[in-house]
């Protein structure tokens, strides 16, 4: 038995103050085959950790940290947005969510906190890289990026990670992901380039 198209897409926090946010992202999904696990980003949450690293020289791994529980904020504000989701808050739940609701929100806190993710405590991680981190211990078919911007032509994961459009950490976390996408969900219409 063959199992699901199983897609991880990471929700960039730049999105949680776009209005059509529910409605483009729910439209998008809707047009594509299989299943989601979507995985939100740290947004203004996480902007307010960095910030109060900058004045309170709170270290690398105390900040990341707070940056991580700043994640299940953006999960559950997700998860109000979409409210035919489930929250889930471990990989194992991802099953039974899915088969529940078809599409999850995953609060990775738990997941991150774990002995077997090897993902730097440090900026160079941000929800990027634990997207693909999370596909790729899914065996994900693909991971999918939703940002605010668009990505342009012929752009490598090493040149976005250069040029500040995904994390520093992204090219290698997401090295045995054959399928990254990138789509704009603030574009009209919706625009989308292989990563």
């Amino acid at each position: 038995m063959s199992r699901k198209f199983l897609r991880v897409a990471k929700v960039g926090g730049s999105l949680f103050d776009f209005a059509e946010l529910s409605s483009v992202l729910r439209c998008w999904l809707d047009e594509q085959p299989g299943v989601n696990v979507l995985l939100a980003g740290g947004g203004s949450f996480a902007n307010g950790i960095r910030q109060a690293d900058q004045v309170f020289q709170l270290g690398e791994p105390t900040a990341h940290r707070l940056a991580i529980e700043s994640m299940r904020i953006s999960a559950e504000l997700l998860a109000v947005l979409l409210p035919e989701t489930q929250i889930v808050r471990s990989l194992d739940g991802i099953p039974t969510g899915l088969e529940n609701a078809g599409i999850v929100v995953l609060d990775p806190v738990q997941t991150l906190n774990s002995t077997d993710c090897q993902l730097p405590h440090s900026w160079d991680v941000t929800s990027d890289s634990i997207a693909a981190f999370v596909a790729s211990k899914l065996r994900a078919h693909e991971l999918v990026l939703f940002k605010s911007t668009p990505l342009p032509a012929n752009t490598t994961r090493s040149q976005a990670a250069t040029e500040g459009l995904v994390d520093r950490h992204f090219a290698q976390a997401a090295m045995s992901i054959q399928g990254v996408r990138w789509v704009n969900l603030r574009s009209t219409p919706v625009t989308e380039r292989p990563l």
